[in-house]
This record gives C-alpha cells, sequence and structure tokens, in this order.
C-alpha cells in the first residue's frame, strides 16, 4: 500500500510540473526518475531506461529526417502550386490543404509541417483578404489526421508501437494505423470543409496585417498622451482611410481591438495604438503633440522606443521552445539579437503591464521590434517561430532531391526489409548531414528536447505502474466497473478516457500510460491486445477540443487569434464523431479474437 502511495504522489507531482510548466520539462523528468530510484520503485536501470528506449531514439531521428525536408524546401514546390490553385477562393485553398498538409504528415512529423505552413497560410490570407482564423486551424487538424495513419507520422505512435513490442512482442507495421486513419482523414476533411468556415470566427490577427517589407512603411506603437486633441476622436476620424497613416491595432489594458473592430471606438487617454505609416507621416503625427512613443522591454527594463525605422514581428513560442517557463528578462533577447518585447498575447489577451514578471508560456505571441539582421538572428535559432514573409526563410534547394531520397528510403527499407525503423531512421539522419542538407548543429537544433525528455521521464513511469501491481489493480477496477458488459464497451470506455485525459495532458504522456493499461485490459478480458492499442493510439492523437490536446493547435493559436472556445466550438463535434466511428471500426478493422 505503502509504495502505491508513493507512486501516485510521484505521478501526480510531475503531471502537475508537466501542465504548468513551472520547471522545464528536462528538470521535471529528472526530478521524476530520481524520485522513483530514491524511493525504491524502480532500480537505476529500470528508471533511466527512457534514454535508451527505441522510441525515444526514433522520435529524435524523425525530427531530424523531417527538418532536412523542411530546410532543403523539398515540400514548397508544392505549397507554391497550392497558392496559385486556390486562386484566394476560402473553399479550394481549404480543399488544397485537405490534399497537401495530411500526405506531407503522414510521414513528416507534424509540427514541422504546420510551422511551415503557418506562414504561407497568412500569405495567402493577405492576398485574398481572408481572415487566417478561417485556415489556421484546419491546417492543424489536417496534420494531426494525417498523422494518424502513419506509424512515423506522429511520435504517439511510435511510443505505442514500441511499448507494446515490449510487452506483447507485437511488431506494428509502418501501414498498420492507415485503415481507420484513412477514414478519419476522410470524415475530418468532409467535416472541415463543410463547417469550418461557419463554425470558425472571423477574426483579424496582427500576424496577417504587418507589412513583409518596412522598406516604405514604418510599424510602431504610439500613446495617447493627456491633453492629447485625438482623446473622444473616433478611430475612423483620428485615421480616416484617405490619410498616409494605417491603423493596425489598439489596445487598452488587456483588451485588444483590431482595425475592424475599432473603427466607431472613441480614443481615450493611455490607448496604445500599434500604426503603420511612412517616416514623414509618423513623424508629423509625432511632432502634432497627439500621441508619444510607447515603450519596450529591453531585458531587465523598461525604456521609450527610440525609433520606429525598427522592424516589427511577431514570435510564436513553439511547444518544444527552451524559452517556456523563462520570465522576459532572462531571456536576454536584447542582448543577444538586439530584439525589444512590446507586447506578449496569450489566449486571445493582450498583456502589456508587468512583462518583466511575466513566464513564457508555449503558444505566446511575442510583438517584438529589432533590426533585419536581429530578426533573421532569432529566426535561425529554431526556438522560435517568426511570423513574417515566407521567402525570408533560407533553403537550401539544390539538395532538395537528396533529402526526398533518404526520407523514401527509410520508409521503403522499414517496409520492405526485417531491419527495425530505429536503425533505418538513425542511418537516414546521418544521411541528411553527410549529403549537407542539414549542418551538423542544425540537426541537434532540430531535436525536441521537451518531447524527448518528456518521454524519457514518463517511460519508467509506466514500468513503476506495473512492477507496483497498480496497472492490474486498475483494470480489474474497470472489468469490476462494467460487469459482462461487450468487448466494444471497454474499448469505447478505454477511448474516452483516454481522448479526455489528453485534452489536458500531453498525448505523448497519456499514452505511456494508457498503453500498458489497455494491454492488461485485453489479457484480463482474455482478448486480442491489438484493437485495444489501436484505441489508446486514435484517442491520444485526435483530441481536438482544447489547443492543449495536440501541440500543433498551440502554434495556430497565436496567428490566428484563436481563444479557447473556438477549439470547443470546432473540434469538440468533431473529436465525439471520431470516437463514435473509432468504437464500431476498430473491431472490425482490427478483431477482438485474432483471424
Amino acid at each position: 500500500m505503502a509504495e502505491k502511495l508513493i507512486f501516485f504522489t510521484i505521478l501526480s507531482g510531475a503531471m502537475v510540473l508537466y501542465v504548468s510548466q513551472r520547471l522545464p520539462i528536462l528538470i521535471t523528468a529528472l526530478i521524476t526518475i530520481i524520485s522513483l530510484v530514491i524511493t525504491g520503485l524502480l532500480t537505476l536501470e529500470e528508471a533511466f531506461s527512457g534514454f535508451a528506449n527505441p522510441a525515444t531514439i526514433t522520435i529524435g531521428a524523425m525530427f531530424v529526417l523531417s527538418a532536412g525536408l523542411i530546410r532543403t524546401g523539398a515540400l514548397d514546390p508544392i505549397t507554391h502550386k497550392l497558392s496559385t490553385w486556390s486562386k484566394g477562393d476560402p473553399f479550394r485553398l481549404c480543399l488544397g490543404m485537405a490534399m497537401v498538409i495530411p500526405l506531407a504528415s503522414a510521414f513528416i512529423n507534424n509540427t514541422p509541417v504546420v510551422v511551415m505552413m503557418v506562414p504561407i497560410a497568412l500569405a495567402m490570407s493577405r492576398s485574398s483578404g481572408m481572415a487566417p482564423s478561417k485556415i489556421l486551424m484546419p491546417i492543424s487538424f489536417f496534420a494531426i489526421m494525417g498523422g494518424t495513419c502513419t506509424l512515423i507520422g506522429t511520435s504517439t505512435n511510435l511510443l505505442i508501437a514500441e511499448i507494446y513490442r515490449e510487452t506483447s512482442q507485437v511488431e506494428l507495421g509502418i501501414f498498420e494505423f492507415l485503415p481507420l486513419g484513412a477514414v478519419f482523414l476522410l470524415i475530418g476533411v468532409l467535416y472541415l470543409l463543410a463547417f469550418s468556415r461557419k463554425l470558425l470566427p472571423d477574426r483579424e490577427s496582427l500576424s496577417a496585417i504587418l507589412p513583409t517589407s518596412h522598406r516604405t512603411n514604418y510599424v510602431t506603437e504610439v500613446i495617447i498622451p493627456e491633453n492629447s486633441a485625438l482623446i473622444g476622436k473616433k478611430i475612423s476620424d483620428a485615421f480616416p482611410k484617405n490619410t498616409p497613416i494605417r491603423l493596425l491595432q489598439l489596445l487598452r489594458g488587456e483588451t485588444q481591438l483590431m482595425r475592424k473592430e475599432a473603427t466607431n471606438t472613441p480614443l481615450e487617454l493611455g490607448d496604445n495604438l500599434i500604426l503603420e505609416a511612412s517616416s514623414n507621416a509618423l513623424g508629423e503625427l509625432l511632432a502634432s503633440d497627439g500621441v508619444s512613443l510607447g515603450t519596450v522591454i529591453q531585458d531587465e527594463v523598461r525604456v521609450p522606443i527610440r525609433t520606429f525605422s525598427l522592424k516589427v514581428v511577431e514570435l510564436v513560442i513553439l511547444p518544444e521552445s527552451p524559452y517556456i517557463g523563462t520570465r522576459i528578462p532572462e531571456l536576454k533577447l536584447y542582448k543577444r539579437f538586439g530584439v525589444k518585447v512590446m507586447a506578449i498575447q496569450r489566449g486571445g489577451t493582450n498583456h502589456r503591464m508587468d512583462l518583466r514578471a511575466m513566464r513564457v508560456k508555449a503558444g505566446d505571441l511575442l510583438l517584438v521590434q529589432g533590426d533585419d539582421k536581429g530578426i533573421a538572428s532569432i529566426r535561425e535559432t529554431g526556438e522560435v517561430l517568426v511570423i513574417e514573409d515566407v521567402n525570408q526563410t533560407l533553403r537550401r534547394r539544390r539538395h532538395a532531391p537528396h533529402a526526398l531520397i533518404i526520407m523514401g528510403l527509410v520508409v521503403l527499407l522499414t517496409i520492405f526489409t526485417p531491419i527495425s525503423i530505429t536503425l533505418w531512421s538513425i542511418l537516414g539522419a546521418i544521411a541528411m548531414i553527410l549529403t549537407h542538407c542539414l549542418r551538423t548543429e542544425e540537426a541537434i537544433g532540430s531535436l525536441d528536447f521537451n518531447v524527448l525528455f518528456l518521454l524519457i521521464g514518463t517511460i519508467p513511469l509506466g514500468t513503476a505502474m506495473q512492477t507496483t501491481g497498480i496497472l492490474d489493480q486498475i483494470s480489474t477496477f474497470l472489468l469490476n466497473g462494467l460487469g459482462d458488459s461487450a468487448p466494444i464497451v471497454f474499448l469505447s470506455v478505454l477511448y474516452l478516457i483516454t481522448n479526455i485525459l489528453t485534452s489536458l495532458l500531453s498525448n505523448n504522456a497519456v499514452a505511456v500510460l494508457m498503453t500498458p493499461l489497455a494491454i492488461s485490459l485485453a489479457n484480463q478480458l482474455q482478448l486480442n491486445p491489438t484493437p485495444f492499442v489501436m484505441a489508446v493510439a486514435f484517442a491520444a492523437n485526435t483530441s481536438l477540443a482544447t489547443p492543449q490536446g495536440y501541440q500543433t493547435n498551440i502554434i495556430v493559436m497565436g496567428p490566428a487569434g484563436y481563444r479557447f472556445s473556438d477549439y470547443m466550438r470546432l473540434g469538440l463535434p468533431l473529436t465525439l464523431i471520431f470516437w463514435i466511428v473509432a468504437t464500431f471500426l476498430i473491431p472490425i478493422f482490427w478483431p477482438f479474437t485474432p483471424q
């Protein structure tokens, strides 16, 4: 009894730290491992098994392979043809995305696919006049659904397959997930084509209207000071359409209004305005005493904006960014890149006060000011997604054929040889470096250490569930609770529990804990474990009702200006449809009794 209490204490503490991100994931993982050893729940070898686990190694190698394809621009010809084919029509654009993104995500980690597509989608939004909020969430969903179709499409599938292999000596093939994955993809595409434009908000975002070049116009922030002649004037009167000054965003406290929403809003003392204009027009406005330049965070101090000739861009904090959990001053953005922070947007709310005390979270959008060199430097780190002109990213296009051949060989050799995907993916990653698709430091930088250390820290938790007997107790509890119900009821409940947990926790963490439970439950029912394992895999991969359900949902949240309710509105019905479809189709594709 004591060891079970100790385990649940460690598990609860780890989950709280993972969700709150009060500590870096690396630190949380190491604390978890050390706690399991010190308390005697696991041996040293068992606790550190996550480092040598084939799933961890394979997932790391797949990050490198994906980076090679992205860095060489191997997919650029397809995306450019998509832009031309769509002709600015929202329906054609969504349909084109549905044909391209799932195919790419089936063989490339879906996170870099979405990172690549965000600037492209924003550029298309600018040219067509369509709000990015109408297309970015479907892009995330298409990537998620495409990833469910193959073993290598998501890190979750690789992890679950490895746990199943170790526990039951059953190898899942690279296309084992395809039957249900293809059905999910077809249903998801039809659903999004029919309902995404109706259910998603027509919400403009600063990412979509910031100019991609500042050769003629500049963007800066100004404040309405005391005694300003603009106080009381409506935005439409203060900055009419025929003037050279364009309002991009009005910030009032933590409320933000885009230009369309703010048209009839009277200006008040202390309002912050994000303006775009020529240097002469901004100079005249400042000279009129109607406004004064705003302030920015220059590492540890807040300083006045001294020039408006610098570039203003938005930075998306990616789920694997080392910035997560760090306070703004500790990032040293000015010292490292000459970049100053103007504001942070989180969950649709703009934060300007007390920025120096705020800890950065995944999905945060930082509005920053810097010169071309500084912006380029921060982009090259890969630690954030810089929202700007898609053509700014440097590609090694002459190596694109090499990257495609390497990726193709990894897939084909995995299918047609008995050698493990772990070895082929490692060789593929090495080949990406040897053929100059990636530099060594770029390959290392492509590793998502948050994902890898999450696996390293949670794999021993799954082992501890087995060694302490908790796994069998939970299985027995489910058996007693559901009584003599049909196997399909157990499968449906397992899917639902996994899906709900994934909306709150990391999908990989849930997969590590739920896959052994699924296998144990199937063994106690004396049934084939494969359908129960598949239920966990698809449930963990398709939690679409919250931004936390999948990391690509977090990536698109800031650039589109989404709120939590937007994910519920579009994602919850589709998640429920997937649950019902999986309940009835999984036993058909993977029978409870092997044929």
